[in-house]
């Protein structure tokens, strides 16, 4: 029974590095270019937390339920329009990548792909002087 116990408790600790090790190991992460559909999810987010904001204060404003359009209400709608405009504006105006960004990646990917067709060549023999022996 002793030694059933040693090899079975050896053999779990050897599943259990291997599943440590291997199989549960976190992913690569990989480069992308954008952030993707978060960026779509994020602007939705800005223009409902805009109209929400808004709503929450008219109905401050309004504690009465009157709603009937006075000053402060018309401030509020004009106020909703302006940040509205003000997102959009951003948005539509302010590049998504700044030029040094573009042109570190430009670099960056015309210069690797210079050192892979090095590699390339190294590799596969072309370009390479006979050596002598």
């Amino acid at each position: 029974t002793f030694l059933f116990a040693v090899v079975n408790n050896i053999m779990e600790m050897r599943t259990d590095a291997l599943k440590l090790l291997v199989m549960h190991r976190r992913p690569v992460p990989r480069a992308a270019a954008t952030i993707g559909a978060w960026l779509n999810i994020f602007q939705f987010l800005i223009v409902t937390s805009i109209c929400t904001n808004c709503v929450l204060l008219v109905c401050l404003y309004d504690a009465e339920g009157k709603w009937k359009l006075e000053p402060g209400l018309a401030a509020i709608l004009v106020m909703e329009h302006i940040l509205l405009l003000i997102k959009f504006g951003f948005s539509r105006f302010v590049p998504e990548e700044p030029a040094w960004v573009r042109a570190n990646r430009v670099k960056n990917a015309t210069n690797s792909q210079i050192v892979s067709k090095e590699v390339l060549r190294t590799i596969s023999g072309v370009g390479i002087a006979p050596q002598k022996q």
